[in-house]
């Protein structure tokens, strides 16, 4: 019976060591496992916000992408322009030298390009007699051609700009034009209306200006040099 009895106690000593084992393993594995839930909980806020980083990243790049890709339509539209605008002006300097070859070769008529723009100059004695601001038969003769070629160019205006030499207004004129600042601009404006009313230009795509003897092409000391600077200059400038 004592055998029994100590046999009896010793199972449960056995058992109760056993119980703390197991309970002491489990604590220790819960808390392992809780620790590891906890870290792969921060290991997730981690990738998360790393995600979220690379996603706004991303966003700012296709915005980006989005922004060059605009600035290069726009490049590509501006110099599409342009070159249409070149090659109009190319196609109207073309049709004035055809159709006033012979003034051309006379030296009348000079015509230049610059700064994207196309300048057509007259000598005085082809559109005007002296101290006249009426314009000769043969200057509307060639106004008109003119107007043919700058008719349909819709995308240019038209600036005519009259200047002339220094000498001063006769006395028998002074009454009618005090100045050169007079005459250059009674001139100018002669063009003007000639294109409006003759060459069926639209009056908005026209303006005159006069310049009197302040802007001369040549020197004012020699009969050759008051003849360049004795001039009616057309020229075609693009819309704004």
């Amino acid at each position: 019976m004592l055998k029994k009895l100590s046999f009896i106690a010793l199972s449960f000593s056995i058992l109760f060591v056993l119980s703390c084992v197991s309970k002491s393993k489990y604590v220790e594995l819960e808390t392992s496992s809780n620790a590891t839930q906890a870290q792969l909980e921060e290991d997730k806020k981690g990738l998360q916000a790393q995600i979220d980083k690379l996603q706004s990243e991303n966003k700012g790049l296709l915005e980006s992408i989005e922004g060059l890709k605009l600035e290069l339509k726009q490049e590509k539209m501006a110099v599409q322009q342009k070159e249409e605008k070149i090659s109009e002006i190319d196609r109207t300097r073309q049709e004035i030298e055809t159709s006033l070859k012979k003034q051309i070769l006379q030296k009348d008529i000079k015509i230049e390009e610059f700064e994207g723009k196309l300048k057509v100059t007259f000598v005085d004695k082809i559109l005007f007699d002296s101290g006249s601001v009426t314009i000769k038969q043969i200057g509307q003769e060639v106004l008109l051609r003119l107007a043919d070629s700058f008719r349909d160019n819709e995308a240019q205006n038209l600036v005519i700009e009259g200047h002339t030499d220094d000498v001063q207004i006769g006395s028998v004129l002074q009454e009618r034009f005090p100045t050169n600042w007079e005459l250059s601009t009674a001139r100018a404006t002669a063009v003007v209306r000639f294109f409006q009313e003759k060459g069926d230009i639209e009056p908005e795509r026209l303006t005159a200006s006069g310049f009197s003897f302040y802007r001369p092409v040549d020197s004012n000391e020699t009969e050759e040099g008051r003849k360049q600077n004795r001039r009616i200059e057309i020229i075609l400038v693009p819309k704004r």
